[in-house]
């Protein structure tokens, strides 16, 4: 990473009304390149908050989230709390939001509204369908998002087995990096318009733009997804491997590799289609080697040796303190705001004259009201106390919870 302290996103400022991970995951990437990332939480706080184990009141998972983010906590429920929503936004670049379509109207912030209010404002608002939409009003979390656009279909029916959802939250983090990208492309526009853009992000949408196996219905003549996977996966003696090479297609590799030159030539395999018509045949042939092999990590090698891509399969533990991790710089250590230090994934992005990372540790609930309130909108202590009383403004500090 450059040692230089400018950020591609210096000067771009982010009012961040988004919670959990798909808005929250977005912005955490705006804010590891430089954007100033404000935050709107309601009253009630958002719920990563409380997911999982807490330090002064904050989870690991929120941290993770919003490391670097400044944090208003306004009640938006109230008049004054929407004008003064709508002011901060007036200040910004970029507006983020995961509410389901129509929220956002219903407290008058609605896109319509803000971009007529504020024509440079781009704002992204992610939702499960879109906005624009037969199923816009249908609640959507990341395992629904897996289940409407085949991913959990495919996953089952590669293992052969029953649908069960993804170990990753997919549907939320693609649908985040998507709308960065959606984002990017609506600046860069306004640098040419003046004009700001709406962007109607669907995880639906995102999910689905990703599956490069959607050629093989798109396209046609009588190609089957089923025999397509990304990896193959064998189990060794101690453990199991993953195998990206295609057996139909690096049949005389793969076998050349495991010294069964024999298979390379038998003529039940000496053509791509005649593979093709026997994949678990072949599949059946590298498990049988596989298992009389000591060792994944002995495979691995001796893949590596003959040109294969190979690889033991790694529990998240076990990845998080690779050497490859460590040397990368992957994880980095922020203050809990306990006093204590707590590592969370840094920014994978590396610029040759730039930096990007994690900026600053996660915000207490409502912790930059009078700085954000005051350097941002210009109101006077007298004028933030007032809305401190009135409760259209509130924060939670340090507690032990």
């Amino acid at each position: 990473m450059s040692e230089t302290s400018y950020r591609p996103l210096d000067g771009v400022r982010v009012a961040d009304f988004s919670r959990v991970l798909a808005g929250p995951f977005c912005t955490r990437i705006l804010a590891d390149l430089g954007a100033d990332v404000i935050k709107i939480e309601p009253p009630d706080g958002d719920l990563a908050r409380r997911l999982g184990p807490r330090r002064a009141g904050m989870s690991g998972y929120f941290m993770q989230q919003n490391c670097g983010k400044r944090n208003v906590s306004i009640d938006l429920k109230s008049p004054a709390g929407r004008d003064l929503a709508a002011a901060i936004v007036g200040h910004a670049d970029v507006l983020v939001e995961n509410f389901r379509p129509g929220v956002m109207e219903g407290l008058g912030l609605g896109p319509a509204l803000l971009r007529k209010r504020y024509p440079p404002l781009v704002y992204c608002a992610i939702s499960g369908f879109g906005h624009a939409s037969p199923w816009r009003d249908q609640r959507a979390f990341a395992g629904i998002a897996h289940a409407t656009t085949g991913v959990l279909y495919r996953q089952a029916h590669a293992w052969h087995e029953a649908p069960h959802d993804s170990v990753l939250a997919i549907g939320d983090t693609v649908t985040g990096l998507q709308s960065v990208v959606a984002i990017f492309a609506a600046l860069r526009l306004r640098e040419r318009t003046g004009r700001g853009q709406f962007i109607d992000m669907a995880m639906h949408d995102a999910l689905l733009a990703i599956q490069e196996a959607a050629n093989f219905h798109l396209f046609g003549d009588g190609a089957s997804e089923h025999d397509f996977l990304c990896s193959w996966m064998f189990r060794c003696g101690d453990d199991h491997l993953v195998m990206p090479s295609d057996p139909r297609a690096q049949w005389s590799e793969i076998t050349t590799a495991m010294g069964r030159a024999d298979l390379a030539s038998d003529p039940a395999y000496d053509s791509y289609e005649k593979r093709s018509e026997c994949l678990d045949e072949l599949e059946a042939l590298i498990q049988d080697w596989m298992l009389e092999q000591p060792s994944a990590d002995a495979v691995v090698v001796r893949f590596h040796a003959h040109g294969l891509p190979a690889a033991r399969v790694s529990r998240l533990s076990e990845a998080l303190e690779s050497e490859q991790t460590r040397e990368r710089g992957m994880t980095v250590e922020v203050d809990d705001r306990t006093g204590r230090r707590v590592r969370v994934l840094n920014s994978p992005y590396r610029f040759s004259d730039a930096s990007a990372g994690v900026t600053g540790t996660p915000a207490f609930r409502g912790e930059h009201n009078a700085s954000v309130l005051r350097d941002l909108l210009g109101l006077t202590d007298d004028a933030i106390t007032a809305l401190e009383r009135a409760g259209v403004i509130s924060a939670r500090l340090p507690d032990s919870r």
